[in-house]
């Protein structure tokens, strides 16, 4: 798991017009808790959090620097304003590296798979995270799948997925992660080509219905 270094204020005041106060120096107020130590508010700097989160992750251990000490944190819920995105608040859990967590780890999809655009089909990713079980420090920014051997016949489930050690799955083997799918432009495809059959097969019968009326007619006049 990424580790980052970040400083942190303390927040002596706390109340929504101070937050609003905060946010327009782009600072995000915080919270950190946990391990038997007092639930401390602070505040962080805007551009660098998202800086440090974008470069490792939403499960990226985070030191953080407070009044001389330094605690190791995880990032346990993030606020956000719904209509500008912008992180309003964030809590921090204190941890230790071999603390086992329950976090959502994002899936990233790697290779390519041919088998699927060969049947002319797509990929379609059905899971896009996995609540695992982990100590802190093994934690990784991203689960990747290779989907170089997918098929539509045989999907990717949570039990094909590769672990590191120690980390355990809170979802069912069973569950879909990725399936390769027909494409709308493959089953209009075969929907003609089954149309064109059968509508062939009809022009076939009427022919050799024809072709028996006549004999018939045939017979009947030598007669």
């Amino acid at each position: 798991m990424e580790q980052l270094k970040l400083r942190a204020e303390a927040r002596t005041n706390i109340g929504s017009r101070y937050a609003r106060r905060l946010r327009r120096q782009d600072k995000i107020p915080a919270v950190m808790y946990g391990r038997g130590g007092d639930s401390v508010a602070l505040t962080l700097d805007r551009l660098r959090f998202r800086a440090a989160l974008n470069a490792a992750g939403p499960n990226a251990i985070i030191t953080l620097e407070h009044e001389g000490t330094t605690h190791l944190t995880i990032v346990k819920d993030m606020q956000r304003d719904t209509i500008a995105n912008r992180v309003t608040h964030i809590d921090l859990l204190r941890i230790s590296l071999d603390e086992r967590l329950v976090v959502d780890v994002p899936i990233h999809l790697e290779g390519e798979a041919v088998t699927v655009g060969r049947q002319g089909g797509v990929v379609q990713q059905q899971l896009m995270t996995l609540a695992v079980e982990s100590p802190a420090g093994v934690i990784p920014p991203t689960l990747n799948v290779d989907i170089s051997e997918l098929s539509i016949e045989e999907p990717i489930r949570v039990g094909d997925v590769e672990l590191p050690e120690g980390m355990v799955s809170q979802v069912p083997d069973d569950t879909l992660v990725v399936i390769g799918q027909r494409s709308r432009a493959a089953v209009a495809a075969e929907v003609e080509d089954e149309e064109a059959e059968i509508e062939g097969e009809e022009a076939e019968g009427e022919e050799a219905e024809g072709e028996e009326a006549e004999g018939d007619e045939a017979d009947a006049g030598s007669d």
